[in-house]
């Protein structure tokens, strides 16, 4: 694995880094700006964005201990 590639986990879907660009725009785009409409639209995607990231992380988490859910020395 090249070293950019050992980052990556591997619960983050090719969706959920198109919505982490989309979020970085936003987020870039209030600074910029300073407007409050901005900022408004900027934190509501973020609350979306960290719920649906922690429920990927979750369901990816519960389906490898599930796999080993009668023994840990099971191989992958």
């Amino acid at each position: 694995m090249s070293r950019n590639r050992v980052r990556d986990k591997m619960w983050i879907t090719p969706g959920i880094k198109r919505s982490s660009s989309h979020k970085n725009k936003l987020y870039k785009k209030w600074v910029c700006t300073r407007d409050p409409l901005d900022e408004k639209e900027y934190k509501n995607y973020l609350k979306v964005f960290k719920r649906v990231s922690l429920a990927a992380q979750m369901i990816y988490y519960k389906e490898k201990f599930d796999i080993r859910i009668n023994t840990t020395k099971q191989p992958d």
